[in-house]
């Protein structure tokens, strides 16, 4: 039962998209020049695994048989025929972009967007070389504008709608760990900012507004606009303001609104050619987001290893460092406040590791890191650090060189065991 009521949400959700494209569309032969539907089962299909594949399928063939059965002139053959393309069409989509990233796809990574992007590609040429056939085959005359007509609508409709579901299938509400107010507002501001330019852009005759071809250079200001939200609200924001953005520009250019109404060397070319526009904006918003989400999940790497390292090293009472050689700065790691009397701000070159070594062992231990410098690191070291209270601590110091892919030596690090008796 559960499977039968996903099934009809599918159908629902196709022939409401369906609808959507029908009153953005104008239909040259056999293919329309808007098709935001095939972007619902790509994304269906690859934001889970291959052995879930049988409801989106199935609501896709149920979709689009009923949708060509309730256009003027619709019969059984082209419900059957359409059914057929849309399905065979999004499975080469789907297998495509899973050959080349695993499932399921978040759109978190460059690696997924490629596959995606692929994969809408795979899924558009799929369909429209089907539906070229068909024209042929059932005695039309337009299969090579049919092909092309089909792949611009299918692909740019993947690429607005599949995003969505990719996105924020994933998505799970918590009470912490979200976007930052600054961050979320900063990206609140830029999303109206992109969606009121794309307004202005494509309310009006902007040859009248702007004078000339100003309006056409004015597009790439809704660019930049995106790659704020992007880098703001990450994947999930930007997929959301390009298909709100890709509504505003198509219901524009079909009333012959903005920059791209002109266009007019066959009828329906305008709506192809700002689907393409809007396609690329939506494509640079992912691909800020994929940039910005690998730095991000490479940061919080980093934070977790660094939790773990700090972690283990306080349990054995350790001490970690990066020496430079060159410039003499020093980086420590571990509760040097603690085992030393005084935190590791203040430790920030050699000379002040070195000014807190006991004097009667200083020149020893300056000597032996001079050596160090020197790529000899020798045995550990073992020397005593006075204490801000005048007491001593007995360290063991153990370091390793790291050199370039020269061989030229680039840093020391170390690792010094602290007694656990004060001396």
């Amino acid at each position: 039962m559960s499977n039968v009521i996903s099934i009809i949400s599918v159908v629902v959700a196709y022939l409401a998209l369906a609808a959507l494209s029908t009153a953005l569309a104008y239909a040259p032969t056999d293919a329309w020049t808007v098709w935001l539907a095939s972007g619902l089962i790509l994304g269906l299909l690859v934001a889970q695994f291959h052995y879930r594949w049988a409801v989106p399928l199935a609501g896709a063939a149920v979709g689009a048989a009923v949708f060509a059965l309730i256009l003027p002139g619709g019969s059984v053959i082209d419900a059957l025929g359409y059914a057929a393309i849309e399905v065979i069409a999004a499975a080469a989509g789907a297998f495509t972009a899973m050959w080349l990233a695993a499932p399921p796809l978040r759109l978190d990574s460059l690696r997924q967007l490629g596959a995606f992007v692929v994969g809408a590609l795979a899924q558009a040429l799929a369909g429209a070389a089907l539906a070229a056939v068909w024209n042929v085959v059932s005695g039309g005359h337009e299969g090579v504008r049919t092909f092309t007509v089909w792949a611009v609508a299918a692909f740019v409709g993947a690429v607005l709608v599949a995003p969505l579901l990719m996105t924020w299938s994933g998505f799970r509400p918590k009470r912490s760990g979200g976007l930052a107010v600054p961050q979320f507002a900063a990206g609140g501001v830029a999303c109206v900012l992109f969606l009121g330019a794309l307004y202005v852009l494509f309310s009006g005759d902007t040859q009248q507004r702007f004078g000339g071809s100003v309006g056409m250079g004015l597009t790439y200001i809704p660019v930049l606009f995106m790659s704020i939200v992007a880098l703001t609200w990450g994947s999930r924001g930007a997929s959301v303001t390009a298909l709100l953005g890709a509504l505003i520009a198509l219901f524009g250019t079909i009333r012959d609104s903005g920059p791209f109404a002109a266009v007019d060397a066959f009828v329906g070319e305008a709506e192809l050619e700002v689907q393409v526009y809007v396609a690329i904006v939506a494509l640079t918003g992912l691909l800020i987001a994929a940039l910005a989400s690998r730095e991000h999940n490479a940061l919080l790497q980093a934070r977790d290893w660094r939790t773990r390292f700090e972690g283990a090293i306080g349990a054995h009472r350790l001490l970690a460092y990066e020496w430079d050689p060159v410039s003499g700065n020093l980086a420590v790691t571990g509760d040097t406040a603690m085992h030393l009397g005084v935190p590791a701000q203040k430790l920030a070159t050699l000379a002040d590791w070195l000014s807190r070594v006991s004097p009667a062992e200083r020149d020893a231990t300056a000597t032996a890191f001079g050596l160090r410098a020197d790529g000899a690191l020798g045995p550990p070291l073992t020397y005593r650090m006075t204490r801000p209270d005048g007491t001593a601590v007995a360290l063991i110091d153990e370091a390793q060189a790291i050199r370039d892919h020269d061989g030229a030596l680039y840093r020391i690090t170390g690792i010094v065991r602290v007694g656990d008796g004060k001396q």
